[in-house]
Protein backbone atom coordinates (compact mmCIF):
# COMPACT_ATOMS: atom_id res chain seq x y z
CA UNK A 1 0.00 0.00 0.00
CA UNK A 2 0.94 3.30 -0.72
CA UNK A 3 0.87 5.55 1.86
CA UNK A 4 1.25 9.67 1.91
CA UNK A 5 3.68 11.68 3.96
CA UNK A 6 2.44 14.98 2.50
CA UNK A 7 1.85 17.70 5.06
CA UNK A 8 0.28 19.81 3.05
CA UNK A 9 -3.50 19.85 2.28
CA UNK A 10 -6.26 21.94 0.75
CA UNK A 11 -10.43 21.42 1.37
CA UNK A 12 -13.14 23.85 0.19
CA UNK A 13 -16.52 23.06 1.90
CA UNK A 14 -19.21 22.09 -0.60
CA UNK A 15 -21.32 24.94 -2.44
CA UNK A 16 -23.72 26.30 -4.51
CA UNK A 17 -21.64 28.13 -6.92
CA UNK A 18 -17.74 27.60 -7.22
CA UNK A 19 -14.78 28.70 -9.17
CA UNK A 20 -11.62 27.06 -9.39
CA UNK A 21 -8.49 28.60 -10.17
CA UNK A 22 -4.54 28.74 -10.02
CA UNK A 23 -4.66 31.96 -7.73
CA UNK A 24 -6.73 33.03 -5.09
CA UNK A 25 -7.96 36.54 -6.54
CA UNK A 26 -8.59 34.95 -9.33
CA UNK A 27 -10.96 32.53 -8.02
CA UNK A 28 -12.84 35.40 -5.93
CA UNK A 29 -13.53 36.96 -8.85
CA UNK A 30 -14.83 34.45 -10.54
CA UNK A 31 -17.18 33.95 -7.46
CA UNK A 32 -18.03 37.50 -7.13
CA UNK A 33 -19.48 37.16 -10.32
CA UNK A 34 -21.67 34.36 -10.01
CA UNK A 35 -22.90 36.25 -6.72
CA UNK A 36 -24.03 38.72 -8.79
CA UNK A 37 -26.25 36.20 -11.27
CA UNK A 38 -23.56 35.53 -13.72
CA UNK A 39 -23.14 31.72 -15.47
CA UNK A 40 -20.67 29.41 -15.20
CA UNK A 41 -18.92 30.81 -18.39
CA UNK A 42 -19.22 35.02 -17.24
CA UNK A 43 -17.54 33.55 -13.99
CA UNK A 44 -14.56 31.46 -16.41
CA UNK A 45 -14.13 34.35 -18.75
CA UNK A 46 -13.93 37.38 -15.72
CA UNK A 47 -11.43 34.72 -13.83
CA UNK A 48 -9.46 34.49 -17.41
CA UNK A 49 -9.19 38.20 -17.45
CA UNK A 50 -7.87 38.48 -13.75
CA UNK A 51 -5.54 35.86 -14.26
CA UNK A 52 -3.47 37.59 -16.57
CA UNK A 53 -3.09 40.19 -13.91
CA UNK A 54 -2.59 37.99 -11.20
CA UNK A 55 -0.71 35.52 -12.89
CA UNK A 56 0.90 36.97 -16.11
CA UNK A 57 4.06 34.12 -16.19
CA UNK A 58 0.96 31.68 -16.63
CA UNK A 59 -1.56 33.30 -19.05
CA UNK A 60 -1.69 36.71 -21.05
CA UNK A 61 -4.53 38.80 -23.27
CA UNK A 62 -1.95 37.97 -26.00
CA UNK A 63 -2.02 33.89 -25.46
CA UNK A 64 -3.97 31.57 -26.52
CA UNK A 65 -6.20 28.78 -25.01
CA UNK A 66 -9.39 25.81 -25.53
CA UNK A 67 -12.99 25.93 -23.18
CA UNK A 68 -15.14 23.31 -22.87
CA UNK A 69 -18.27 24.88 -22.11
CA UNK A 70 -21.77 22.55 -21.15
CA UNK A 71 -25.35 24.21 -20.79
CA UNK A 72 -27.22 22.36 -18.61
CA UNK A 73 -31.01 23.54 -19.40
CA UNK A 74 -29.99 23.15 -23.82
CA UNK A 75 -28.44 19.69 -22.66
CA UNK A 76 -25.30 20.45 -24.69
CA UNK A 77 -21.57 20.97 -24.91
CA UNK A 78 -19.26 22.96 -26.78
CA UNK A 79 -15.70 23.25 -27.56
CA UNK A 80 -13.98 26.70 -28.44
CA UNK A 81 -10.66 26.63 -30.36
CA UNK A 82 -8.35 29.78 -29.32
CA UNK A 83 -5.09 28.31 -29.83
CA UNK A 84 -2.50 30.68 -31.18
CA UNK A 85 -1.62 30.51 -35.03
CA UNK A 86 1.57 30.69 -37.10
CA UNK A 87 1.75 34.65 -39.19
CA UNK A 88 1.96 34.73 -42.83
CA UNK A 89 4.99 34.75 -42.70
CA UNK A 90 6.22 32.09 -41.08
CA UNK A 91 7.20 28.63 -43.09
CA UNK A 92 8.84 25.30 -42.68
CA UNK A 93 12.41 26.58 -42.76
CA UNK A 94 11.96 30.17 -40.58
CA UNK A 95 14.11 28.60 -37.76
CA UNK A 96 17.93 27.86 -38.61
CA UNK A 97 18.34 24.30 -36.45
CA UNK A 98 21.25 23.63 -34.26
CA UNK A 99 22.64 20.41 -32.52
CA UNK A 100 20.86 18.35 -30.12
CA UNK A 101 17.22 18.78 -28.96
CA UNK A 102 15.79 21.29 -26.76
CA UNK A 103 14.41 20.65 -23.81
CA UNK A 104 11.40 22.61 -23.49
CA UNK A 105 7.58 21.92 -23.80
CA UNK A 106 8.38 19.38 -27.09
CA UNK A 107 11.61 17.64 -27.63
CA UNK A 108 12.38 19.31 -30.55
CA UNK A 109 15.68 19.99 -32.37
CA UNK A 110 17.36 23.21 -30.96
CA UNK A 111 17.31 25.82 -32.85
CA UNK A 112 19.77 28.66 -33.14
CA UNK A 113 19.81 31.24 -30.28
CA UNK A 114 16.40 29.72 -29.28
CA UNK A 115 14.88 31.98 -31.81
CA UNK A 116 11.35 29.71 -30.96
CA UNK A 117 11.43 29.87 -27.48
CA UNK A 118 11.80 33.90 -26.51
CA UNK A 119 12.28 36.96 -28.77
CA UNK A 120 9.97 38.07 -31.32
CA UNK A 121 10.18 35.21 -33.31
CA UNK A 122 8.94 33.16 -30.91
CA UNK A 123 5.50 35.33 -31.10
CA UNK A 124 2.93 33.24 -32.62
CA UNK A 125 -1.07 35.13 -33.60
CA UNK A 126 -2.83 35.33 -30.56
CA UNK A 127 -6.39 33.99 -29.44
CA UNK A 128 -7.17 34.56 -26.04
CA UNK A 129 -8.86 37.78 -26.18
CA UNK A 130 -10.81 36.90 -29.11
CA UNK A 131 -12.45 33.02 -27.84
CA UNK A 132 -12.95 34.98 -24.36
CA UNK A 133 -14.70 37.12 -25.85
CA UNK A 134 -16.49 34.61 -28.47
CA UNK A 135 -17.69 32.17 -25.69
CA UNK A 136 -18.83 35.41 -23.01
CA UNK A 137 -21.29 36.63 -26.47
CA UNK A 138 -22.48 33.13 -27.28
CA UNK A 139 -23.15 31.73 -24.03
CA UNK A 140 -22.63 34.05 -21.55
CA UNK A 141 -25.45 36.42 -20.06
CA UNK A 142 -23.29 39.44 -18.84
CA UNK A 143 -21.46 42.42 -20.92
CA UNK A 144 -18.07 42.30 -21.80
CA UNK A 145 -17.29 45.58 -19.62
CA UNK A 146 -19.01 44.31 -16.55
CA UNK A 147 -16.85 40.84 -16.76
CA UNK A 148 -13.43 42.39 -17.39
CA UNK A 149 -13.75 45.83 -14.70
CA UNK A 150 -12.34 43.35 -11.95
CA UNK A 151 -9.30 42.59 -13.94
CA UNK A 152 -8.90 46.21 -14.60
CA UNK A 153 -8.75 47.20 -10.78
CA UNK A 154 -6.43 44.29 -10.42
CA UNK A 155 -4.21 46.03 -12.89
CA UNK A 156 -4.86 49.40 -11.66
CA UNK A 157 -4.80 49.14 -7.38
CA UNK A 158 -2.48 46.32 -7.56
CA UNK A 159 -1.85 43.65 -5.09
CA UNK A 160 0.13 41.84 -2.92
CA UNK A 161 2.81 39.98 -4.23
CA UNK A 162 2.86 36.35 -2.60
CA UNK A 163 5.62 34.29 -2.70
CA UNK A 164 4.41 32.17 -5.56
CA UNK A 165 4.88 35.13 -7.93
CA UNK A 166 8.26 36.13 -6.30
CA UNK A 167 9.25 32.51 -6.93
CA UNK A 168 8.44 32.63 -10.41
CA UNK A 169 9.98 35.88 -11.42
CA UNK A 170 13.81 35.32 -9.87
CA UNK A 171 14.67 32.93 -11.83
CA UNK A 172 14.11 34.77 -14.74
CA UNK A 173 15.22 38.53 -14.04
CA UNK A 174 17.79 38.47 -16.71
CA UNK A 175 15.35 37.23 -19.38
CA UNK A 176 13.11 39.52 -18.54
CA UNK A 177 15.32 42.45 -17.83
CA UNK A 178 16.61 42.45 -21.62
CA UNK A 179 13.44 44.02 -22.84
CA UNK A 180 12.82 47.40 -21.49
CA UNK A 181 9.06 47.35 -21.64
CA UNK A 182 9.04 44.01 -19.17
CA UNK A 183 11.74 45.00 -17.30
CA UNK A 184 9.32 48.34 -16.12
CA UNK A 185 6.13 45.80 -15.84
CA UNK A 186 7.87 42.91 -13.43
CA UNK A 187 10.90 44.08 -12.27
CA UNK A 188 12.01 46.80 -9.24
CA UNK A 189 15.61 48.57 -10.22
CA UNK A 190 16.47 44.88 -12.12
CA UNK A 191 15.63 43.11 -8.94
CA UNK A 192 12.52 40.67 -8.32
CA UNK A 193 9.58 42.03 -6.91
CA UNK A 194 9.25 40.19 -2.92
CA UNK A 195 7.05 39.71 0.11
CA UNK A 196 9.61 40.00 3.04
CA UNK A 197 9.51 37.47 5.60
CA UNK A 198 9.12 40.20 8.47
CA UNK A 199 6.18 41.64 9.26
CA UNK A 200 6.85 45.09 6.77
CA UNK A 201 4.17 45.49 4.17
CA UNK A 202 4.81 43.59 1.17
CA UNK A 203 5.77 44.84 -2.37
CA UNK A 204 2.32 45.87 -4.62
CA UNK A 205 2.59 45.24 -8.21
CA UNK A 206 0.67 47.48 -10.07
CA UNK A 207 0.27 47.39 -14.50
CA UNK A 208 -1.08 50.61 -15.17
CA UNK A 209 -0.76 49.92 -18.99
CA UNK A 210 -2.52 47.13 -18.92
CA UNK A 211 -5.18 48.58 -17.23
CA UNK A 212 -5.62 50.98 -20.03
CA UNK A 213 -5.40 47.82 -22.38
CA UNK A 214 -8.04 46.17 -20.76
CA UNK A 215 -10.40 49.03 -20.75
CA UNK A 216 -10.11 49.39 -24.54
CA UNK A 217 -11.24 45.93 -24.69
CA UNK A 218 -13.98 46.13 -22.59
CA UNK A 219 -15.13 49.06 -24.63
CA UNK A 220 -14.52 47.89 -27.82
CA UNK A 221 -14.57 43.72 -27.87
CA UNK A 222 -12.12 42.26 -29.65
CA UNK A 223 -11.66 44.75 -32.42
CA UNK A 224 -9.75 47.04 -29.90
CA UNK A 225 -7.24 44.10 -29.97
CA UNK A 226 -7.11 42.79 -33.47
CA UNK A 227 -7.77 46.22 -35.00
CA UNK A 228 -7.16 49.12 -33.06
CA UNK A 229 -5.18 50.78 -31.04
CA UNK A 230 -3.73 46.86 -29.66
CA UNK A 231 -2.91 46.20 -32.76
CA UNK A 232 -1.03 48.76 -33.71
CA UNK A 233 1.14 48.30 -31.30
CA UNK A 234 1.91 45.09 -31.70
CA UNK A 235 2.51 45.41 -35.07
CA UNK A 236 5.08 48.37 -34.72
CA UNK A 237 6.96 46.16 -31.83
CA UNK A 238 7.46 43.26 -33.82
CA UNK A 239 8.71 45.09 -36.89
CA UNK A 240 10.98 47.15 -34.68
CA UNK A 241 12.21 43.76 -33.48
CA UNK A 242 11.97 41.84 -36.23
CA UNK A 243 9.28 39.29 -35.34
CA UNK A 244 6.92 37.12 -37.45
CA UNK A 245 3.76 38.94 -36.45
CA UNK A 246 1.79 41.52 -38.00
CA UNK A 247 -1.23 43.29 -38.21
CA UNK A 248 -2.59 41.55 -41.04
CA UNK A 249 -2.47 38.60 -39.08
CA UNK A 250 -4.29 39.95 -36.27
CA UNK A 251 -6.69 41.35 -37.99
CA UNK A 252 -7.55 37.69 -39.73
CA UNK A 253 -7.67 35.93 -36.75
CA UNK A 254 -10.96 33.86 -35.91
CA UNK A 255 -11.56 31.34 -32.80
CA UNK A 256 -13.21 27.91 -33.57
CA UNK A 257 -16.21 26.50 -31.99
CA UNK A 258 -16.23 22.78 -32.18
CA UNK A 259 -17.44 19.33 -31.23
CA UNK A 260 -15.82 18.04 -28.39
CA UNK A 261 -14.62 14.80 -28.47
CA UNK A 262 -16.42 12.22 -26.85
CA UNK A 263 -15.97 8.75 -24.72
CA UNK A 264 -17.17 6.64 -22.27
CA UNK A 265 -14.35 5.76 -19.39
CA UNK A 266 -16.45 2.68 -17.26
CA UNK A 267 -19.87 4.44 -16.80
CA UNK A 268 -18.99 7.46 -17.11
CA UNK A 269 -19.16 10.08 -20.11
CA UNK A 270 -15.87 12.45 -20.61
CA UNK A 271 -15.88 15.18 -22.59
CA UNK A 272 -12.14 16.52 -24.03
CA UNK A 273 -11.35 19.60 -26.46
CA UNK A 274 -10.61 17.88 -30.08
CA UNK A 275 -8.07 18.32 -32.69
CA UNK A 276 -4.16 19.23 -31.82
CA UNK A 277 -4.59 19.44 -28.07
CA UNK A 278 -4.15 16.74 -25.16
CA UNK A 279 -7.32 15.80 -25.35
CA UNK A 280 -6.93 13.00 -28.77
CA UNK A 281 -3.88 11.51 -25.84
CA UNK A 282 -6.37 11.42 -23.01
CA UNK A 283 -9.06 9.51 -24.80
CA UNK A 284 -6.27 6.85 -25.87
CA UNK A 285 -4.57 7.04 -22.47
CA UNK A 286 -7.95 6.10 -21.02
CA UNK A 287 -9.09 3.82 -23.58
CA UNK A 288 -6.13 1.22 -22.42
CA UNK A 289 -6.55 1.90 -18.74
CA UNK A 290 -10.38 0.90 -19.57
CA UNK A 291 -9.19 -2.56 -21.09
CA UNK A 292 -7.93 -3.38 -17.66
CA UNK A 293 -10.24 -3.83 -14.26
CA UNK A 294 -10.53 -0.77 -12.52
CA UNK A 295 -8.88 -2.46 -9.55
CA UNK A 296 -5.87 -2.78 -11.59
CA UNK A 297 -4.92 0.14 -12.81
CA UNK A 298 -4.25 2.37 -9.54
CA UNK A 299 -1.70 4.35 -8.61
CA UNK A 300 -1.28 1.78 -5.16
CA UNK A 301 0.62 -1.49 -6.43
CA UNK A 302 3.39 -1.72 -9.06
CA UNK A 303 1.34 -3.27 -11.55
CA UNK A 304 -0.99 -0.57 -11.83
CA UNK A 305 1.74 1.59 -11.72
CA UNK A 306 2.77 -0.16 -14.89
CA UNK A 307 0.00 0.12 -16.46
CA UNK A 308 -0.34 3.61 -16.15
CA UNK A 309 3.42 4.07 -17.36
CA UNK A 310 2.03 1.90 -20.43
CA UNK A 311 -0.93 3.75 -21.13
CA UNK A 312 1.06 7.11 -21.40
CA UNK A 313 4.06 5.94 -23.03
CA UNK A 314 2.09 4.32 -25.53
CA UNK A 315 0.05 7.86 -26.39
CA UNK A 316 3.11 9.54 -26.24
CA UNK A 317 4.63 7.92 -29.13
CA UNK A 318 1.45 7.93 -31.23
CA UNK A 319 1.16 12.00 -30.33
CA UNK A 320 4.43 12.87 -31.38
CA UNK A 321 4.08 10.67 -34.45
CA UNK A 322 0.51 11.93 -35.51
CA UNK A 323 -0.73 14.95 -34.16
CA UNK A 324 -1.23 18.59 -35.75
CA UNK A 325 -3.61 21.02 -37.03
CA UNK A 326 -6.21 18.79 -38.34
CA UNK A 327 -7.08 21.34 -41.24
CA UNK A 328 -3.35 21.63 -42.06
CA UNK A 329 -2.51 17.64 -42.02
CA UNK A 330 -4.31 14.43 -42.09
CA UNK A 331 -4.32 12.73 -39.01
CA UNK A 332 -6.00 9.35 -37.80
CA UNK A 333 -8.32 10.92 -35.07
CA UNK A 334 -10.48 8.18 -35.33
CA UNK A 335 -7.90 5.79 -35.26
CA UNK A 336 -6.32 7.11 -32.17
CA UNK A 337 -9.41 7.62 -30.07
CA UNK A 338 -11.00 3.94 -31.49
CA UNK A 339 -11.38 1.02 -28.52
CA UNK A 340 -10.00 -0.93 -31.26
CA UNK A 341 -6.58 0.96 -31.51
CA UNK A 342 -6.85 0.69 -27.46
CA UNK A 343 -7.54 -3.02 -27.42
CA UNK A 344 -4.79 -4.00 -29.49
CA UNK A 345 -2.20 -1.78 -27.32
CA UNK A 346 -3.73 -3.71 -24.16
CA UNK A 347 -3.35 -7.10 -26.17
CA UNK A 348 0.30 -6.50 -26.21
CA UNK A 349 0.78 -5.38 -22.68
CA UNK A 350 -0.89 -8.60 -21.20
CA UNK A 351 1.51 -10.63 -24.45
CA UNK A 352 4.81 -8.73 -22.72
CA UNK A 353 4.36 -8.91 -19.35
CA UNK A 354 7.24 -6.51 -17.80
CA UNK A 355 7.52 -3.30 -20.33
CA UNK A 356 7.92 -3.95 -23.57
CA UNK A 357 9.88 -1.83 -26.35
CA UNK A 358 7.48 -2.43 -29.50
CA UNK A 359 6.16 0.33 -30.75
CA UNK A 360 2.72 1.51 -30.47
CA UNK A 361 0.25 -0.14 -33.16
CA UNK A 362 -0.48 1.54 -36.73
CA UNK A 363 -3.46 4.12 -35.55
CA UNK A 364 -4.68 4.01 -39.30
CA UNK A 365 -5.88 0.95 -39.27
CA UNK A 366 -8.42 1.74 -37.11
CA UNK A 367 -9.43 4.78 -38.78
CA UNK A 368 -12.25 4.72 -40.83
CA UNK A 369 -11.14 8.52 -42.43
CA UNK A 370 -8.22 8.02 -44.72
CA UNK A 371 -8.91 9.53 -47.65
CA UNK A 372 -7.11 9.48 -51.17
CA UNK A 373 -5.28 12.38 -49.56
CA UNK A 374 -3.03 10.49 -47.69
CA UNK A 375 -1.82 10.34 -44.36
CA UNK A 376 -0.31 13.35 -44.37
CA UNK A 377 3.72 13.89 -43.15
CA UNK A 378 4.55 12.17 -39.74
CA UNK A 379 7.61 11.13 -38.13
CA UNK A 380 8.86 8.09 -36.36
CA UNK A 381 9.26 9.15 -32.39
CA UNK A 382 13.13 9.70 -32.00
CA UNK A 383 14.19 6.99 -29.49
CA UNK A 384 14.42 6.63 -26.17
CA UNK A 385 14.37 10.49 -24.86
CA UNK A 386 15.79 12.03 -21.57
CA UNK A 387 12.90 14.58 -20.17
CA UNK A 388 13.89 17.93 -18.78
CA UNK A 389 14.97 18.27 -15.09
CA UNK A 390 12.22 19.98 -14.01
CA UNK A 391 9.27 21.63 -15.96
CA UNK A 392 7.85 25.05 -16.29
CA UNK A 393 4.57 25.95 -14.66
CA UNK A 394 3.27 28.15 -17.82
CA UNK A 395 -0.50 27.62 -18.02
CA UNK A 396 -3.46 28.70 -16.13
CA UNK A 397 -6.57 26.63 -15.75
CA UNK A 398 -10.01 27.60 -14.70
CA UNK A 399 -13.03 25.17 -13.19
CA UNK A 400 -16.61 26.89 -12.99
CA UNK A 401 -19.98 25.36 -12.45
CA UNK A 402 -22.77 27.11 -11.53
CA UNK A 403 -26.37 26.92 -9.49
CA UNK A 404 -28.02 25.46 -13.03
CA UNK A 405 -25.07 23.22 -13.08
CA UNK A 406 -23.43 24.38 -16.73
CA UNK A 407 -19.75 23.67 -16.31
CA UNK A 408 -16.93 24.96 -17.71
CA UNK A 409 -12.74 23.96 -18.09
CA UNK A 410 -10.82 26.69 -19.81
CA UNK A 411 -7.19 26.42 -19.97
CA UNK A 412 -5.38 29.94 -20.94
CA UNK A 413 -1.91 30.13 -21.72
CA UNK A 414 1.20 32.39 -22.17
CA UNK A 415 3.19 28.98 -23.15
CA UNK A 416 6.63 29.38 -21.48
CA UNK A 417 6.73 31.11 -18.26
CA UNK A 418 6.53 34.81 -19.46
CA UNK A 419 5.98 33.73 -23.04
CA UNK A 420 8.53 35.70 -25.30
CA UNK A 421 9.47 37.22 -21.98
CA UNK A 422 8.66 40.68 -24.43
CA UNK A 423 5.90 43.03 -22.96
CA UNK A 424 4.43 45.37 -25.97
CA UNK A 425 5.66 49.23 -24.85
CA UNK A 426 3.18 51.15 -23.14
CA UNK A 427 0.45 48.37 -23.20
CA UNK A 428 1.23 46.28 -20.25
CA UNK A 429 0.71 43.01 -22.66
CA UNK A 430 2.56 40.18 -22.90
CA UNK A 431 3.39 38.52 -25.59
CA UNK A 432 3.24 34.53 -25.38
CA UNK A 433 6.17 32.08 -27.57
CA UNK A 434 3.67 30.22 -29.15
CA UNK A 435 5.67 29.58 -31.92
CA UNK A 436 7.44 27.51 -29.47
CA UNK A 437 5.02 24.48 -30.01
CA UNK A 438 5.70 24.14 -33.42
CA UNK A 439 8.12 21.10 -34.96
CA UNK A 440 10.88 23.31 -36.04
CA UNK A 441 12.37 20.59 -38.22
CA UNK A 442 10.77 20.43 -42.35
CA UNK A 443 8.51 17.56 -42.97
CA UNK A 444 6.78 16.89 -40.24
CA UNK A 445 2.98 16.50 -39.18
CA UNK A 446 3.92 19.28 -36.99
CA UNK A 447 6.54 21.83 -38.82
CA UNK A 448 5.38 25.24 -38.81
CA UNK A 449 3.08 26.64 -42.19
CA UNK A 450 1.46 30.05 -42.44
CA UNK A 451 -1.86 30.28 -40.79
CA UNK A 452 -1.37 26.74 -39.07
CA UNK A 453 -2.18 25.58 -35.54
CA UNK A 454 0.69 23.75 -33.37
CA UNK A 455 -0.09 20.96 -30.77
CA UNK A 456 -0.91 22.05 -27.53
CA UNK A 457 -0.77 20.22 -24.04
CA UNK A 458 -3.49 21.49 -22.70
CA UNK A 459 -6.95 19.20 -21.58
CA UNK A 460 -8.90 20.57 -20.37
CA UNK A 461 -11.92 17.95 -18.96
CA UNK A 462 -15.77 17.71 -18.42
CA UNK A 463 -17.03 14.56 -17.06
CA UNK A 464 -21.13 13.08 -16.95
CA UNK A 465 -22.59 10.38 -15.17
CA UNK A 466 -26.10 9.31 -15.98
CA UNK A 467 -26.50 11.83 -18.08
CA UNK A 468 -25.87 14.57 -15.18
CA UNK A 469 -23.11 17.13 -14.68
CA UNK A 470 -20.39 15.02 -12.78
CA UNK A 471 -16.64 16.93 -12.69
CA UNK A 472 -15.05 19.58 -14.79
CA UNK A 473 -10.92 19.19 -14.33
CA UNK A 474 -7.88 20.62 -16.16
CA UNK A 475 -4.30 21.64 -15.16
CA UNK A 476 -1.28 23.96 -15.93
CA UNK A 477 2.09 22.32 -16.21
CA UNK A 478 2.83 21.73 -20.08
CA UNK A 479 3.80 18.39 -21.33
CA UNK A 480 2.30 17.27 -17.83
CA UNK A 481 -0.96 17.89 -18.11
CA UNK A 482 -1.38 15.01 -20.98
CA UNK A 483 -0.11 12.18 -18.31
CA UNK A 484 -2.24 13.96 -15.38
CA UNK A 485 -5.30 14.52 -16.34
CA UNK A 486 -6.43 10.84 -17.36
CA UNK A 487 -4.66 9.88 -14.32
CA UNK A 488 -6.70 12.30 -12.30
CA UNK A 489 -10.16 11.30 -14.15
CA UNK A 490 -9.36 7.07 -12.99
CA UNK A 491 -8.35 8.40 -9.45
CA UNK A 492 -11.88 9.70 -9.55
CA UNK A 493 -14.03 7.11 -11.22
CA UNK A 494 -12.26 3.93 -10.18
CA UNK A 495 -11.29 4.37 -6.95
CA UNK A 496 -14.00 6.91 -5.88
CA UNK A 497 -11.76 9.40 -4.61
CA UNK A 498 -12.52 12.82 -3.22
CA UNK A 499 -11.30 15.25 -6.08
CA UNK A 500 -8.47 16.25 -3.41
CA UNK A 501 -7.61 12.79 -2.61
CA UNK A 502 -7.50 12.49 -6.87
CA UNK A 503 -5.60 15.60 -7.60
CA UNK A 504 -2.91 14.67 -4.32
CA UNK A 505 -2.70 11.55 -5.39
CA UNK A 506 1.21 10.23 -6.84
CA UNK A 507 1.12 10.02 -10.98
CA UNK A 508 3.65 8.92 -13.31
CA UNK A 509 4.80 9.99 -16.50
CA UNK A 510 7.22 9.28 -19.78
CA UNK A 511 7.51 9.98 -23.47
CA UNK A 512 8.78 6.36 -24.49
CA UNK A 513 11.84 7.07 -22.23
CA UNK A 514 13.13 7.74 -18.88
CA UNK A 515 9.58 7.14 -16.56
CA UNK A 516 8.97 9.88 -14.08
CA UNK A 517 7.13 8.29 -10.88
CA UNK A 518 6.02 10.51 -7.82
CA UNK A 519 9.11 9.15 -4.66
CA UNK A 520 6.00 8.91 -2.68
CA UNK A 521 5.14 5.23 -3.93
CA UNK A 522 8.09 3.72 -2.05
CA UNK A 523 11.35 2.22 -2.66
CA UNK A 524 9.56 -0.54 -3.27
CA UNK A 525 7.42 0.24 -5.92
CA UNK A 526 10.74 1.94 -7.64
CA UNK A 527 11.91 -1.07 -7.90
CA UNK A 528 9.67 -3.34 -8.94
CA UNK A 529 9.23 -0.89 -11.92
CA UNK A 530 12.63 -1.14 -12.74
CA UNK A 531 12.31 -5.01 -12.90
CA UNK A 532 9.58 -4.54 -15.48
CA UNK A 533 12.58 -2.82 -17.29
CA UNK A 534 11.35 0.72 -16.96
CA UNK A 535 13.88 3.22 -16.83
CA UNK A 536 12.60 4.95 -13.38
CA UNK A 537 13.97 8.42 -12.25
CA UNK A 538 12.11 8.88 -8.93
CA UNK A 539 10.72 13.01 -8.41
CA UNK A 540 10.18 14.54 -5.13
CA UNK A 541 7.23 17.09 -5.88
CA UNK A 542 8.09 20.38 -4.17
CA UNK A 543 6.85 23.72 -3.86
CA UNK A 544 9.84 24.73 -6.47
CA UNK A 545 9.10 21.74 -8.90
CA UNK A 546 6.42 20.61 -11.06
CA UNK A 547 7.29 17.37 -12.25
CA UNK A 548 3.63 16.40 -12.19
CA UNK A 549 1.26 19.00 -13.63
CA UNK A 550 -0.85 20.72 -10.87
CA UNK A 551 -4.61 19.92 -11.64
CA UNK A 552 -8.02 21.93 -10.08
CA UNK A 553 -10.83 20.26 -10.49
CA UNK A 554 -14.70 20.58 -8.91
CA UNK A 555 -17.24 17.75 -8.80
CA UNK A 556 -20.78 17.57 -8.49
CA UNK A 557 -21.90 16.00 -5.55
CA UNK A 558 -25.15 15.25 -3.78
CA UNK A 559 -24.39 17.88 -0.55
CA UNK A 560 -23.15 20.41 -3.45
CA UNK A 561 -19.75 21.21 -5.02
CA UNK A 562 -16.64 20.02 -4.01
CA UNK A 563 -13.35 21.40 -5.33
CA UNK A 564 -9.26 19.32 -5.73
CA UNK A 565 -6.80 21.65 -5.74
CA UNK A 566 -2.94 21.23 -6.22
CA UNK A 567 -1.55 21.38 -2.72
CA UNK A 568 2.15 22.84 -3.41
CA UNK A 569 0.79 25.80 -5.62
CA UNK A 570 -1.19 28.84 -4.69
CA UNK A 571 -4.81 27.29 -6.15
CA UNK A 572 -7.72 28.52 -4.57
CA UNK A 573 -11.31 28.13 -4.76
CA UNK A 574 -14.34 30.60 -3.93
CA UNK A 575 -18.06 30.07 -4.09
CA UNK A 576 -21.61 31.11 -2.78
Amino acid sequence: MIRSTLSVTKHVAPSRALVAAEHRLGAEVGAGILARGGNAVDAAVATAFAMTVVEPFMSSVAGGGTMLVHLAKRGETVALDFNVQAPAACHERCYELGEGVAQALFPWRRVVGDANNFGPKSVAIPGSVAGLCLALQRYGTMDLADVVAPAIRLAEDGFEVDWYLTLSIAPHCQELAAFPATARAYLRDGHYVHRPATLAPADVLRQPDLACSLRLIAKDGPSAFYRGAIAQAIDATMKETGGFLRRSDLEGYEPRVVEPLIMKYRSVDLAFSPGATGGTTAVEMLNVLAQFPAAKVGYETPGGLHLRAEAVRYAFLDRLRHLADPRAVRVPWRGLASREHAAEMAAGLRAAGPRSEAKAPDAWAHDAAVSALGRGRTAAPRGRRRLATEGSDCTTHICAVDRQRNMVSLTNTAVSLFGSRMVVPETGILLQNGMLWFDPEPGRANSVAPGKRPVVNMVPALGFRHGEPYFTVGAPGGRKIVSAIPQVIANLVDAGDTPQEAIEAPRVHTEGGELWVDDRVGEGSLAALRRMGHDVVPKHQAFGTLFFSRPVAIRVGKRGLEAGLDHLCAAAAAGI
